[in-house]
């Protein structure tokens, strides 16, 4: 039986280069300009997560918040939001790979993470 992994998706704010790095370490990850969504907004970008099963890694907090209560409010659902405050890229991709190897998809389903949790 084959367990199934989080995968993510990159919104602009974060470097493409580490979705690169991710994906060194086995992971699915994609990035905003990968996938040229570069100047789509913000529900744009949760929408395209969510068809494709991913969490959306963000800086962007108030905003993605609030397209979240959206999404219950309409019984829509989303494959998870990983919110973070503005760090170097090492500290997020150090705390991005221990969040891919605790938790599992339905860990996040529908839900906010605050990727400070993995310090």
């Amino acid at each position: 039986m084959s367990v199934l992994r989080l995968k993510l998706h990159l919104d602009e704010h974060l470097s493409p280069r580490l979705a690169a790095q991710l994906r060194m370490y086995g992971f699915d990850v994609t990035s905003t300009s990968e996938v040229r969504l570069k100047q789509a907004d913000d529900e744009t970008q949760l929408a395209y997560s969510a068809s494709e099963q991913r969490a959306l890694v963000t800086f962007n907090h108030r905003d993605f918040v609030a397209i979240h209560a959206d999404y219950i409010t309409k019984g829509k659902e989303h494959w998870g939001l990983i919110l973070s405050t503005e760090e170097t890229t090492d500290v997020v991709r150090r705390r991005l790979l221990r969040l891919l190897n605790t938790l599992a998809p339905e860990d996040l389903k529908n839900q906010i993470r605050w990727l400070n949790e993995f310090r």
